[in-house]
């Protein structure tokens, strides 16, 4: 899917309880929010609350019947992964694609504001069992593609599961235009950014939004996942997702303070941005030590170490 929705314009908007006409098992609750990509609902199930991700299908041409199996396909390989919580169900209509899972309260943005404030001990537990969700979705051969803050769910009693796994998204994104960064990956409109460098790549000659111009045809992307070159193919890696986890452990030993938004991450890539100024907030220096090995290999990705190997050094 990728690339090729960024410059479909909905000729009609509908609210996202419309769609549940079209699922009877579900109840509509309420609104959790829309992006240009998804909107999102709570619904009522009979076994408990559930969250509704909506795609409104506007080109009926779009593969999702490919991308529905590799959602499926997730959840039976996360299925006895305890920190993970992926789609747990999905569904097609004629207007729409649907994901589904268990409802949780607070992601882990909201947690690191939320009295009482976490202390070092409980911000170590969730580090860790980030860590340990890596693991076991990497155990299961599925890469997450898009671990952010908002994609952390804590609960309660302070159990952590990485939710959402992005398998829909666009590996590669063209550095010179945030048109398809905005589209798939700033649903919060915080400009926060923990894709791992190597996922931007030169977008062309053009330099064009690919939602406006590419190639012969407009709606032909700039980086064209149907294509059949290396670079713009690609697969997710273990390494792109530790780097996002170090990104997300860093903002929860930084008291929320992001550390990289979209500008910051690009210069990063380019060797123009140096992190460890606003690495030196962690007080924790093992952390920091930590932190910095996550978000490290500007260029070559094998420096960063595989989940299991940082385990084992805690």
């Amino acid at each position: 899917m990728g690339n090729q929705l960024a410059g479909i314009a909905p000729s009609q908007i509908l609210s996202v309880d419309s769609y549940f006409t079209d699922i009877t098992e579900y109840e509509y609750d309420k609104n959790l929010g829309s992006t240009r990509f998804f909107k999102v609902a709570r619904a009522r199930h009979r076994e408990g609350l559930a969250v509704v991700k909506v795609f409104a299908i506007h080109d009926p041409s779009l593969p999702l019947r490919s991308f529905q199996k590799r959602v499926e396909d997730q959840r039976q390989r996360l299925a006895v992964a305890p920190n993970c919580l992926p789609f747990q169900r999905t569904a097609l209509t004629e207007r729409a694609g649907l994901l589904f899972r268990q409802y949780v309260r607070d992601n882990l943005y909201d947690r690191i504001s939320t009295r009482p404030f976490l202390n070092g001990v409980e911000k170590r537990w969730l580090a860790f069992q980030l860590l340990s969700a890596l693991q076991q979705s990497c155990g299961a051969g599925v890469a997450h593609g898009d671990i952010k803050t908002e994609n952390v769910m804590v609960t309660s009693w302070g159990w952590l599961l990485l939710t959402d796994p992005a398998a829909f998204k666009p590996v590669y994104l063209p550095e010179d235009n945030p048109a398809d960064f905005n589209y798939f990956f700033d649903t919060s409109r915080r400009r926060t950014c923990y894709l791992a460098p190597e996922r931007f790549v030169d977008g062309g000659a053009s330099g064009a939004a690919p939602e406006l111009v590419s190639g012969e045809n407009a709606n032909t992307p700039l980086v064209d996942l149907a294509g059949n070159n290396q670079r713009q193919l690609g697969e997710l890696t273990h390494a792109m997702d530790v780097f996002s986890a170090g990104c997300v452990i860093a903002e929860l030993f930084m008291e929320g303070i992001p550390p990289f938004d979209l500008s910051q991450l690009l210069a990063y890539r380019k060797g123009d941005f140096n992190p460890q100024t606003v690495l030196r907030k962690i007080e924790d220096d093992d952390i920091r030590q930590l932190v910095r090995s996550l978000v490290h290999g500007i260029g070559d990705p094998t420096k960063r170490r595989s989940a299991k190997e940082y385990l084992s050094l805690q």
